[in-house]
């Protein structure tokens, strides 16, 4: 009877809910002659359902005594307010059947725990000794998370099982290692799944029974994920489920395995998004003493496609007589993994789903195509046997048209393009049988701005800041033809109730505009036609964002020149209206090249100039910010520390509503970046303090932040907000 023992008890009670395992479940027992002892977990819910969910009303350790006479087994177990009775027969082969039990129930309060009728409730029961669980495992993770949707995982490693000591549970130390696929080494400088770019993790948990419960632990000591849940528990808020280890055979290996999501992931590279616990999760399967039981059907080479920035390419009917750019290709291998000798791999699918960004929104072409050898594969394949698809890139655009309208920001531009290419098998090891290759790349347009986004602070209506200088380089090998100035003046309708509404003709766009972002910009064709929402002043008719020493309009742009524009804020009187400051874009328009009216096979641009530059003011204030109210840190390495930049403020006299400040608290700081000051409570007329900024990115990637402060101005108790905005990337 000494072991690890695997309970399954059935009570007499029809309604006892199916979805919670009933009475007790995994524990050690030991035995001195014919005497047992140990510990073993239970769970009692409700008799009812309540609120459509099954009820955990009791559970916990279960002491156990009794006595084992030849194969006649008796045991008693306590179990917190009631006590399980049983009588079974020990089998030869690790198994104890024919059990019948007895309880007279319990009670929670004035409520019946687990039982039809206080009066008690008997059933059937046996029990499976449970295999050791120590040796070497391989395997896979198979995810079913957004970032990484059906990619399959290779592990291997290794997992050591405590000594028994009657517990309900034994400990269980080791370590996962994520492998190449193709050579089953875990010795490369990067791995194949990105959530330990290691390549490992250490595992630190506990086995009752057949449930196995493992923390995953990082190099630092932090808790970077789980696999599995206690025994008895319905899926907990992240959908984790129970993980198995199985006390009977499958393809000669003891195999642990979830039949749902078993394991949930939460690292710096796979940080939960705002609002969410969980980042990653999916199915497991992991083989003991056996490199083939877990082994999926499939193979697909490389796990994922990631093409390196390339400037656009036109190969379709509406490119110039010679085309622009050369698309480029790179090659995925799907394989039949099985073990030789095994029954062909038939009826297999693929599909290659281009996500809503691969389809560009101006030439309404795909970023990514595919071609593929795999018709007689899909069909029927045997063992070894592979087959070719190819995956071929020729970006459209940099950026979407509008990013504002998506809450995207232009200084994380270009945006990624991605596509994803998968293929279902009517076989695997775990329960998804979709295995995916997502592929990423980005275009890069013509015309570079020098920055994507310039920061100006507050100034008094009238006022201007100074002026700032932005440059454009065409970085291609291709002339581009910017366009010439408006014909058309912006101006408004005469609806004073929005800002700003103006009656722009579709199609009228001059080479540089300024535009408002909250009702953006829009694309119609072909041929394409676009309208601006622009930056004027109802009363005015003048913009807040002025242009000037304007060398870009109308200027054919020869491969590696620059041109270059100043842009000042001015006030207007329409911007005391908006607190919280004004958020615009520089466009650059460029011909765009096709054979349509109105468009050109020379000296264009495939995706005729996009929003490349953000301008931002903060709201009316004598607050101002030097050197801006904008800080770019550039790249940094992934958890690690930037060089300090400062933001100095100061309460200027020559403002016609200066008086003292009063901050309402400390500033708050948004995304990866924390904050320090040595500003005072008040800031009297004329002083200055010194805010001093750090960034420190959590992951890879474009990462905007913010700090943002309130404060009173005098005896004014009107709160008014402030901003500082925050850039950098994470590498």
């Amino acid at each position: 009877m000494a072991g690890n023992w695997q309970f399954s008890m059935t009570p007499t009670d029809a309604n006892y809910p199916a979805a919670v395992q009933y009475g007790l479940q995994g524990g050690f027992l030991l035995q001195n002659n014919g005497n047992v002892t140990g510990q073993v977990t239970y769970t009692i819910a409700f008799d009812q359902i309540q609120n459509g969910l099954p009820v955990v009303c009791d559970s916990g350790s279960a002491a156990v005594t009794g006595t084992v006479n030849g194969q006649s087994v008796t045991l008693t177990a306590a179990a917190a307010t009631q006590t399980f009775s049983l009588t079974g027969t020990l089998g030869a082969n690790g198994s104890i059947t024919n059990g019948t039990f007895t309880t007279p129930g319990g009670m929670v309060g004035n409520t019946v725990c687990g039982a039809a009728t206080a009066q008690g409730v008997s059933g059937a029961w046996s029990a499976a000794l449970v295999p050791a669980l120590t040796g070497n495992l391989a395997g896979s993770f198979h995810s079913t998370g957004l970032n990484l949707n059906n990619q399959d995982f290779q592990v291997i490693g290794n997992l050591t099982q405590g000594q028994n000591i009657g517990a309900s549970s034994a400990t269980v130390t080791g370590m996962l290692n994520f492998v190449i696929p193709s050579t089953l080494l875990s010795d490369h400088p990067v791995s194949d799944y990105p959530c330990f770019p290691s390549g490992f993790v250490n595992v630190n948990g506990q086995i009752s029974g057949n449930t196995v419960i493992l923390q995953l632990i990082g190099q630092d000591g932090s808790s970077d994920g789980q696999i599995g849940i206690a025994a008895g528990l319905v899926p907990n808020s992240t959908g984790l489920t129970q993980v198995t280890f199985d006390p009977v055979q499958t393809n000669g290996a003891y195999i642990l395995h979830s039949t749902g999501q078993g394991y949930q992931v939460n690292t710096k590279s796979c940080a939960a998004p705002t609002g969410s616990s969980i980042q990653e999760f999916g199915y497991i399967c992991l083989a003991l003493n056996s490199t083939t039981a877990c082994q999926q059907p499939i193979t697909l080479s490389p796990p994922t496609i990631s093409f390196s920035p390339q400037q656009l390419v036109c190969t379709a009917q509406n490119c110039p007589p010679n085309g622009l750019g050369t698309p480029v290709t790179q090659t995925v291998t799907l394989t039949n993994n099985q073990p030789p000798g095994s029954a062909p791999l038939t009826n297999l699918t693929l599909n290659f789903l281009p996500s809503t960004t691969n389809q560009s929104d101006f030439t309404e072409l795909p970023n990514f195509t595919e071609t593929d050898d795999c018709s007689a594969f899909l069909s029927s394949s045997t063992a070894g046997q592979s087959c070719s698809i190819a995956i071929t890139f020729a970006p459209q655009e940099d950026c979407s048209w509008a990013p504002g309208a998506d809450n995207v920001s232009v200084a994380g531009c270009p945006l990624p393009l991605t596509a994803s290419l998968t293929v279902v098998s009517p076989v695997s090891a775990d329960n998804d049988s979709s295995f995916a290759v997502p592929i990423t790349g980005t275009g890069v347009s013509y015309l570079q701005p020098s920055v994507k986004e310039i920061d100006f602070g507050a100034e008094a209506v009238g006022e201007s800041s100074l002026p700032q200088m932005l440059s454009f380089t065409n970085e291609s090998p291709y002339p581009v033809q910017i366009l010439g100035p408006r014909s058309q003046a912006c101006v408004f309708s005469n609806t004073p109730t929005a800002r700003p509404n103006p009656a722009i003709n579709n199609g009228e766009v001059g080479g540089l505009e300024v535009t408002e972002v909250n009702n953006g910009a829009y694309v119609s064709g072909p041929p394409p036609s676009i309208r601006y929402v622009c930056d004027a002043d109802q009363t005015t008719g003048l913009p807040d964002f002025q242009l000037s020493a304007d060398t870009c309009t109308g200027t054919n742009l020869l491969p590696q020149d620059s041109c270059s524009v100043e842009i000042t804020f001015i006030a207007q009187p329409t911007y005391l209206k908006f607190g919280n400051g004004l958020d615009y874009f520089l466009e650059l328009n460029t011909q765009q090249c096709g054979t349509n009216a109105g468009e050109a096979t020379s000296d264009c641009e495939i995706d005729s100039g996009r929003f490349p530059v953000e301008l931002k003011a903060n709201g009316p204030s004598p607050l101002r910010m030097s050197p801006s109210a904008g800080l770019d840190f550039g790249p940094v390495p992934s958890g690690k520390s930037s060089a300090s930049l400062t933001v100095t403020l100061f309460n200027d006299p020559a403002d016609p509503n200066t008086a003292t400040i009063n901050f309402a608290g400390k500033a708050a700081v948004t995304g990866n970046y924390s904050e320090t000051d040595d500003c005072p409570f008040s800031l009297a007329v004329g002083a200055s303090c010194t805010m001093t900024v750090t960034f420190k990115p959590s992951g890879s990637g474009f990462n905007q932040g913010a700090i943002n402060f309130v404060y009173t101005l005098g005896s004014n108790t009107n709160g008014n907000p402030q901003v500082i905005y925050l850039r950098g990337t994470g590498q």
